[in-house]
């Protein structure tokens, strides 16, 4: 008998120590506690960067749109008909002079010439470069403001024909 009180006191304390040794209930479910939290923060994070990949696709596609509707707004319209033109420089040199129409030529507008002015007894020639033909005035203002800002040059409009 005092051999079985004997085994069953070493079981006793066995069975305690083997549960002291593994984590209590309480740390038990404050562990899955901690792990459901941190999915959620990842899970969250991960949306958090789909929306503001979301958003961003947005903002570009609609500030590629304003930039589309802005260019078709200040498109030119070139009149082969119009009365006005916009005057880019003038040279003495028409070599210089037909350089510029070339170059402008290249920045499509195609509608760039040269119109030579001036007396050629005393010597006093220009060469002045321009660009036309717009039907309206407004027309080739609204393209020497574009080449003012865009160049740091000054610009003139002439009535033509």
């Amino acid at each position: 008998m005092k051999k079985v009180s004997i085994y069953t006191l070493l079981l006793t304390v066995l069975v305690l120590s083997v549960q002291a040794c593994g984590p209590s209930e309480e740390e038990k479910k404050a562990a899955e506690q901690a792990r459901l939290d941190s999915l959620r923060i990842a899970e969250q994070q991960r949306i958090d960067s789909l929306m503001k990949a979301r958003e961003d696709s947005i903002a570009q596609a609609q500030q590629k749109e304003l930039e589309q509707k802005q260019a078709e707004e200040s498109k030119i319209e070139f009149d082969e008909n119009g009365g006005y033109a916009v005057q880019v420089g003038a040279w003495r040199s028409e070599t210089k002079a037909n350089y510029f129409v070339n170059q402008w030529g290249d920045r499509d507008y195609p509608n760039a010439y040269v119109v030579k002015v001036g007396d050629e007894k005393t010597g006093d020639i220009w060469f002045r470069v321009r660009i036309g033909f717009f039907s309206d005035e407004n027309e080739a203002e609204q393209l020497g403001k574009e080449l003012a800002s865009e160049l740091n040059t000054g610009y003139w409009i002439t009535k033509v024909r």
